[in-house]
């Protein structure tokens, strides 16, 4: 068998191969390249720069003989033989290097003309120095050593030409050198292009392609057709793996025809014990639709034709449809929904309330959400009988406490005789308990008035800040006594709200009692409200001793009371805040409270303002 890794190693291995072949050719031109160029370079960058200097040392003979004649000969004749000493090194050097025989020609010819020149400064010296005949010195300089000069200057010039020509035709041959230099490499380029395009298409005829049919295969497996076979036509590690996929997909495929009966048994039995369940119930999948409902459900909201719509098709409540809906959110709500759905049949009206369950894969995504509508029907009708009774015995006790309250009165006002001091006191702790009593029974009957909807709103345009000064001007005395400062910061600005100002000002009376009843001397209690999209959200914040975590949510619920170890004075029966709640729902608003132990509590409600 020869192993793929084998196979992509031989692959590798040639292209690397190809690479280094090409890296080493290119590396070879460029070192031939500078074998050639570098020489050609330098030869005729030191000839010409030699030319230049040879006219610039005449030129400085020239200038040393002319000043000669005019001062000191001494002094210009060392300065006539430094430069010739120059001109003459830089002429030696022009000769070991001159590259054509014309130049060499040419060198020989400026040799002489030199020699010349050189014996007739001499001559000019000596009429300087030993005759000390300036005027005959001067004449020679002119006729004698100038045309020499020139003619020496000229082959000079000549010379620089001819470097500079020799200078272009090396920059023609070093051209023609880095042309070949250049197609060398674009052949050596393209001859490994092509065989490293060569190589990839064996390489992927031989390993990608087996590969690509095998993913091919195993998409068409995963869409549920298991009756796929792959092709062995190599003897690598795909070919072991397509000989072992064919076995896998064999057992797959027996395997579901050995459960397939299990699965459809099990299907019926889930749908029979579902249908069976008395209390309605809907199975809904992750899009939404609807993929079981029992009879008890069908029955109940009247579904005929249900298999795999949406509820808002073959559903006709609103609020059951909303239900349904919202629990299928990406980010639906953690807690239960409190909804409550009342349908009458055949004159009997019927309470259920919906609880919902997500069936889940192993990863936590959604699969199913199960809804089972729980009948609440007769624990409706206990509550209403309670409160029927409470609110009946309510109005018996109001009679009998008004009359004793009345009769307490006559007797404190002495009108039916002098009272000794301990009668007094008796009669006056009876008077207040019976004012406890008449203020539990007009709470208890306002709540059943609420329960039972017999009461309706009185709504008009009202001021929050008015109400709460009117308010705060009641309570004014008892804010004095605890020594707590009051401050309402509502605005003046903040627009006006539609709702029964009675009842909003029975709301911040019992949150202002209940402030004053649990903040201490020198403590702090702040009103404020602000507009909040659609609706005024009211704050009631103290300093007071806070109310436990596990409280904040019970503390709306009847008869619940939040009393402290250290707490003597008998306070009311846990009905204010429930009623409070009940008058803000009735606003269409909502009422929750946050607090923490030894800081204080904040009370929200909120009120709409598009009413």
């Amino acid at each position: 068998m020869q192993s793929l890794r084998l196979k992509i190693g031989a692959g590798y291995l040639i292209l690397v191969s190809i690479g280094l072949a090409t890296s080493i050719f290119a590396l070879l031109k460029f070192i031939q390249l500078r074998k050639q160029v570098a020489p050609i370079i330098r030869v005729t960058y030191q000839n010409a720069l030699a030319a230049e200097n040879l006219i610039r040392s005449l030129d400085d003979q020239e200038h040393a003989l002319l000043s000669a004649v005019i001062d000191d000969p001494e002094l210009y004749r060392a300065y006539f033989n430094d430069n010739r000493d120059i001109f003459i090194n830089w002429l030696v050097r022009m000769k070991e290097t001159a590259p054509t025989k014309f130049q060499n020609s040419l060198i020989d010819s400026i040799i002489a003309t030199d020699s010349l020149y050189n014996q007739s400064a001499e001559v000019l010296f000596y009429y300087l120095v030993e005759k000390n005949d300036r005027r005959l010195g001067l004449k020679y300089q002119k006729f004698v050593l100038r045309p020499i000069a020139e003619r020496l200057r000229n082959q000079c010039s000549r010379l620089l030409e001819e470097n500079q020509a020799a200078m272009m035709s090396a920059e023609d041959r070093i051209y023609t050198i880095t042309q070949e230099a250049i197609i060398s490499m674009i052949i050596a380029i393209i001859t490994s292009i092509v065989l490293s395009i060569t190589t990839s298409i064996r390489f992927t005829r031989t390993v990608i392609h087996p590969a690509e049919k095998l993913t091919e295969i195993v998409r068409k497996i995963g869409q549920g057709n298991l009756n796929q076979k792959i092709d062995i036509t190599t003897d690598d590690e795909i070919g072991v793996l397509s000989s072992e996929f064919n076995k896998m997909t064999e057992r797959l495929r027996q395997y579901e025809e050995m459960n397939i009966h299990q699965l459809l048994a099990e299907k019926k039995k889930t749908e029979t014990i579902v249908s069976s369940i008395s209390e309605p119930v809907i199975v809904l999948d992750a899009s939404g639709k609807l993929i079981l409902i029992n009879r008890a459900a069908a029955t109940l909201f009247a579904i005929n034709n249900w298999e795999n719509k949406y509820p808002h098709e073959v559903l006709n409540d609103p609020k059951l449809i909303n239900v349904l809906e919202q629990y299928l959110l990406p980010s639906p709500p953690l807690e239960q929904p409190d909804y409550l759905f009342s349908i009458e049949r055949n004159g009997t009206t019927f309470f259920y309330r919906p609880h919902f369950t997500h069936i889940v894969d192993d990863s936590g995504t959604s699969l199913f959400t199960v809804f089972l509508f729980h009948d609440v029907t007769k624990f409706k009708t206990l509550e209403k009988m309670k409160s029927d009774f409470i609110a009946t015995v309510s109005h018996e006790l109001r009679t009998p406490i008004t009359s004793l309250s009345m009769g307490i009165d006559v007797l404190l006002q002495n009108i039916a005789g002098t009272l000794t001091p301990q009668q007094h006191e008796i009669l006056s702790t009876a008077k207040d308990d019976i004012e406890r009593l008449r203020k539990l029974t007009s709470d208890l009957l306002d709540l059943s008035r609420f329960e039972s909807k017999q009461y309706e709103l009185q709504k008009e345009l009202v001021n929050l800040s008015f109400i709460v000064e009117n308010v705060s001007r009641t309570l004014r005395l008892q804010f004095q006594q605890k020594k707590i400062q009051f401050q309402n910061l509502i605005p003046e600005t903040l627009p006006p709200v539609f709702a029964d100002s009675e009842k909003l000002t029975w709301v911040f009376t019992n949150l202002l009692n209940n402030a004053l009843r649990f903040t201490n001397s020198g403590g702090k209690i702040t009103i404020n409200a602000e507009k909040h999209n659609d609706n005024i959200l009211v704050s009631v914040e103290d300093t007071g001793e806070g109310i436990p975590e596990e409280y904040h949510e019970s503390i709306f619920d009847k008869f619940v009371k939040v009393k402290q170890a250290t707490d003597t004075t008998p306070g009311s029966v846990g009905l204010g805040l429930a009623i409070a709640k009940e008058i803000i729902e009735k606003h269409n608003g909502k009422i929750w409270v946050k607090s923490k132990l030894g800081v204080g509590s904040t009370f929200f409600f909120t009120l709409p303002l598009n009413e």
